[in-house]
């Protein structure tokens, strides 16, 4: 993510964690990137060909 500006699209980011996790489904990704979200680790926003997940700027106080 870090090469493309900290954005990938939900179904790249799938196919990749599909080599390393064989069994993972979408339904588990969308759970696992509600949770980074709501934590603020992720902004997730939806596009005409799905969603577009972007890594969260840091917040420095």
């Amino acid at each position: 993510m870090r090469k493309r500006d900290g954005s990938i699209r939900d179904d790249e980011l799938l196919e990749m964690l599909r080599t390393m996790i064989k069994d993972i489904s979408l339904g588990e990704l969308n759970r696992a990137l509600m949770r980074l979200e709501l934590r603020g680790k992720v902004n997730v926003s939806a596009q005409k060909k799905g969603k577009v997940i972007t890594l969260a700027k840091v917040r420095e106080t």
